[in-house]
C-alpha cells in the first residue's frame, strides 16, 4: 500500500500528454506567459525576418523607384509651375481690353514693355485682334511693331488660343542654342485678342540640371515631338537627338489607355546602353516628359545593405525577445485585470471615475492615460456640444475658436468697432419671377457657394442671409486687429470670384450684376430671436449704412465710408465720389469707390 501511494504521488515520465498539457496551463502565470511571450516573440521575429529578407527586393525596388518618381514628379511640378506662372503674369496683360481703342493701345504697350522687365523669361510679345491680325508687337532686341498687320488668322497658336484660352506651342532652338516655346493667352472683352509671347526655356534647363541622380544617373526632359529638350550634356539637345522610338516615351505615349502602365517606372536599357532603373512623369499641360535614370549598380546598392542589416537584427532580436519575455511576464500579470475592469467602466461610460495602479512603470502611466482619457473624452463631448449651437451662426473655425477659448461670455450682448459687409446680386427679382423655380435655385447656389468660401476663408460672422444677398462682419465675437484690411480683401476676391461666375451666367442668358458695401463703426452684437429660434447678429447706424452703400453700389463696384479707407489704405486703393445724402441718415455721407488692392 505505501509503495503504491508513493508510486502515484511522485513525478513520472510515463504521465499522459494530455496531463503535461493541463499541468502547463494550471502553472503559475510567470512561467506561463515568460514561455508564450518568449517563443511566440522569438517565432514571429523569425518568420518575419525570414519574410523580410524574402520580399526586402521587391519593396526596396519599389522604395527606389518612389525616390526616382519623386525626383520626376518634384521637377514636372517645377515646370508647371513655371507654365502656369507665365499664363498668370500675362494674365495682368488683358486688362486693356475693357479701354477705348486709343488708350488700349497705349496702355498694351506699357504693360507689354513692364512685362518684359518683370520677366526676363519673355523675350517678344504680340496682340493680335479677334480677326487675327497683328496690331502690336514688343520686343527686347527688335524696334516695337504697331499695326503691322501680319495675319496670324490660321495659325494655330491664335485658333488654339482662341477657342480654348490658352496655347503652347511645340519647343524649337532660336539661332541653334536656346530652347524657345510660344505662348498665347486670350483676351478679355465681348470679341477678345490674343496676346502671343515667345518664352524662352533656360531655367527648364536649370530645373534638370540640378535634380541629384547620383555619379552615373541622369536626368533629361523629352517633348511631345519626342525631341529631347533638357539634359545636362548639353551637346545632346544642340545635336537635336530624337527619342520618339526611345523605350519610356514609347510605353506612355502609345500605351497612354492602357491601365497596366507602371505608375512609379521601370528597369530598363537606358540612353548609355546599360541597364538603368527609370522612373519619369507627364507635365500634362504641356504634354512634356520628365524622365530620371540611375544605374542598377548604383541604385541597388542599399538595398544589399540592408539586407545584411536585417539578417543581424533578427539574430539580435530573437536574444532580446527572450529576455523581454521573461521581464513582460513578471510585469504584466498582476495589473491587468484592474487595467480591465477600469477600461470596462470608461467604455460603459463613467467618465468620472479613475484607476488606481501604482506599479511604478508602463502600466501605471497606461493607468493615467486611461484616467486622462476620460477626462478629454468628458471635454470632448462638453465642446461638441457646445460647437453644434455656435455652428448655426459662426463659421466652423469660429466657433471651434469660440469653444477653445473657453470664455462663456464671448457671445453675450456688447458694444464694439466692427467691420460690416452687405452684398447682393443686381436685377435678381426681376430674373426670378420669369426663370423656372429649379433654375434660380441653382443661382442662388452658386452664388452662395462662392461668397460662403471667401467668408470662411477671412474668418468672418454671418450676421444673416436675406434672399440673394447676405450681411457679415469682422473683429467679433473674436478680435481682428485689422478688419477694415481683412473686409476690403475679402470682398475683392468675392468681386473676382463673382466677375467669373456672372460671366458663366451670362453665357446662358442670366444677365445679373453683383455690388457689396462696407462700413466701419460701433454696433451692439448680440442674441436675437425667439426663445427656440435666435441668432448672432449686429444693429446700428453702421450696419444700416453698410446696407445702404449696398443698395446704390453698381455691378462690379465696391463702395465704403470714411473710416474703412482709413483702416485700409495700406493695402487698397480708393476713389472719392464725394458725398451724398443716404434714406435714414440726416447728415452727408462721404462715399469710396475700391478701385484695387495696392501691390
Amino acid at each position: 500500500m505505501a509503495a503504491s501511494s508513493e508510486g502515484a504521488d511522485s513525478p513520472s515520465a510515463d504521465r499522459p500528454e494530455s496531463q503535461l498539457g493541463s499541468l502547463f496551463f494550471r502553472s503559475g502565470l510567470f512561467r506561463k506567459y515568460a514561455l508564450l511571450i518568449g517563443g511566440l516573440v522569438s517565432g514571429a521575429l523569425v518568420f518575419a525576418g525570414s519574410l523580410e529578407m524574402y520580399f526586402s527586393y521587391p519593396e526596396q525596388k519599389l522604395a527606389l523607384l518612389q525616390l526616382q518618381r519623386e525626383k520626376a514628379a518634384g521637377a514636372a511640378v517645377v515646370i508647371e509651375r513655371f507654365s502656369r506662372e507665365i499664363l498668370a503674369q500675362m494674365g495682368w496683360l488683358t486688362h486693356a481690353a475693357y479701354l477705348d481703342s486709343g488708350a488700349a493701345v497705349q496702355q498694351r504697350r506699357q504693360d507689354f514693355q513692364r512685362i518684359l522687365r518683370q520677366v526676363p523669361e519673355i523675350t517678344e510679345i504680340a496682340f493680335i485682334d479677334a480677326s487675327g491680325r497683328e496690331r502690336l508687337s514688343v520686343s527686347r532686341v527688335a524696334i516695337d511693331e504697331l499695326d503691322r498687320g501680319t495675319d496670324f488668322s490660321g495659325r494655330e497658336n491664335f485658333t488654339t488660343a482662341k477657342s480654348e484660352g490658352f496655347y503652347f506651342g511645340a519647343v524649337y532652338f532660336r539661332d541653334e542654342s536656346e530652347p524657345y516655346m510660344t505662348v498665347g493667352l486670350r483676351d478679355q472683352g465681348k470679341n477678345p485678342g490674343v496676346i502671343i509671347a515667345e518664352v524662352n526655356l533656360k531655367m527648364v534647363w536649370n530645373v534638370i540640371s540640378q535634380i541629384d541622380v547620383g555619379q552615373g544617373g541622369s536626368a533629361f526632359l523629352v517633348g511631345s515631338n519626342g525631341m529631347l529638350i533638357a539634359h545636362r550634356d548639353i551637346s545632346l539637345v544642340l545635336r537635336k537627338t530624337d527619342l520618339s522610338s526611345y523605350s519610356q516615351n514609347l510605353l506612355v505615349r502609345t500605351d497612354a489607355s492602357r491601365s497596366d502602365i507602371p505608375q512609379l517606372g521601370v528597369i530598363t536599357t537606358g540612353l548609355d546602353g546599360i541597364r538603368v532603373l527609370s522612373a519619369f512623369a507627364m507635365i500634362e499641360r504641356l504634354d512634356w516628359l520628365v524622365i530620371v535614370e540611375s544605374p542598377l549598380s548604383e541604385a541597388f546598392a542599399p538595398l544589399y545593405a540592408s539586407l545584411r542589416r536585417s539578417a543581424v537584427l533578427v539574430i539580435l532580436g530573437i536574444v532580446i525577445s527572450a529576455l523581454a519575455g521573461l521581464l513582460l511576464a513578471r510585469r504584466i500579470v498582476g495589473p491587468v485585470k484592474t487595467l480591465q475592469q477600469g477600461a470596462a467602466r470608461i467604455g460603459a461610460g463613467e467618465l468620472d471615475q479613475r484607476i488606481e495602479l501604482h506599479t511604478g512603470d508602463e502600466l501605471e502611466q497606461l493607468a493615467e492615460d486611461f484616467n486622462d482619457m476620460s477626462v478629454r473624452l468628458h471635454e470632448s463631448y462638453e465642446k461638441v456640444r457646445r460647437v453644434s449651437v455656435l455652428k448655426r451662426y459662426f463659421s466652423p473655425h469660429l466657433a471651434d475658436l469660440i469653444v477653445a477659448s473657453d470664455n462663456s461670455e464671448i457671445t453675450s450682448s456688447h458694444r464694439r468697432e466692427v467691420t460690416v459687409l452687405f452684398c447682393d446680386l443686381r436685377n435678381f427679382t426681376a430674373y426670378s419671377s420669369l426663370a423656372e423655380p429649379h433654375e434660380t435655385l441653382q443661382v442662388l447656389e452658386q452664388f452662395y457657394v462662392a461668397v460662403g468660401d471667401r467668408l470662411l476663408e477671412y474668418e468672418a460672422t454671418i450676421g444673416y442671409f436675406s434672399g440673394d444677398g447676405l450681411m457679415a462682419f469682422l473683429n467679433d465675437p473674436l478680435p481682428c486687429p485689422d478688419h477694415s484690411e481683412k473686409a476690403v480683401r475679402m470682398a475683392q476676391s468675392m468681386q473676382a470670384d463673382l466677375a467669373i461666375l456672372l460671366e458663366s451666367w451670362n453665357d446662358r442668358g442670366v444677365n445679373l450684376g453683383f455690388g457689396i458695401g462696407i462700413a466701419t463703426g460701433l454696433a451692439t452684437l448680440g442674441h436675437i430671436g425667439t426663445r427656440d429660434q435666435y441668432h448672432y447678429t449686429a444693429i446700428g447706424s453702421v450696419v444700416n449704412l453698410a446696407s445702404r452703400l449696398c443698395d446704390i453700389a453698381r455691378n462690379g463696384e465696391t463702395l465704403v465710408s470714411g473710416p474703412v479707407r482709413n483702416g485700409a489704405g495700406n493695402v487698397a486703393v480708393f476713389e472719392e465720389l464725394g458725398e451724398r445724402t443716404l434714406k435714414g441718415f440726416g447728415e452727408p455721407v462721404t462715399i469710396l469707390r475700391v478701385s484695387g488692392l495696392k501691390s
